[in-house]
């Protein structure tokens, strides 16, 4: 089959670069998919793209209740819905300040951005915009409550 020595060398030389670059590529497929995987991942839970989302939030849970301000219904609210509502969005502002400048100081790459998601700053950021939703949820739920008893009076 193979006339020399020198043949049967440059024969299985062929044969395994044949398999080499079969290889190659779906292992270069597999990675690429693996990045692009982690940059989706990785964009979805940064902390800069998670603090512009919680901080629309706060914006909307401001111009709620700059409406039941204006509108009379934090007037008419209980005291202590009151009082606990103006000590909770103290909290979550005084957590967003704090949340915006750890998320400021990681603006320095994207190593310094992975570093600050394995600290936990998206899961902090994530939990402190599930309070404002809550306090959110809270205001409207006041906001129905004294609306079905002005209401309630015109029966």
């Amino acid at each position: 089959m193979f006339s020399t020595l020198q043949e049967y060398h440059q024969a299985i030389i062929s044969a395994a670069y044949m398999i080499i670059l079969s290889l190659i590529p779906q292992d270069l497929v597999r990675a690429g998919a693996i990045l692009l995987g982690f940059l989706i991942c990785l964009h979805a839970i940064r902390p800069r793209t998670l603090m512009k989302t919680l901080q629309l939030r706060l914006s909307s849970l401001e111009e709620k209740l700059q409406d039941a301000v204006d509108s009379g219904i934090i007037r008419q609210s209980d005291t202590s819905f009151t009082n606990q509502f103006t000590r909770d969005i103290g909290k979550i502002r005084y957590m967003i300040c704090e949340l915006y400048e750890r998320t400021l100081m990681t603006s320095g790459g994207i190593f310094q951005e992975i570093k600050a998601v394995s600290e936990g700053l998206s899961l902090e950021i994530n939990s402190c915009t599930r309070d404002v939703d809550a306090l959110e949820r809270d205001l409207e739920i006041n906001r129905a409550k004294i609306l079905k008893n002005q209401y309630h009076l015109w029966k």
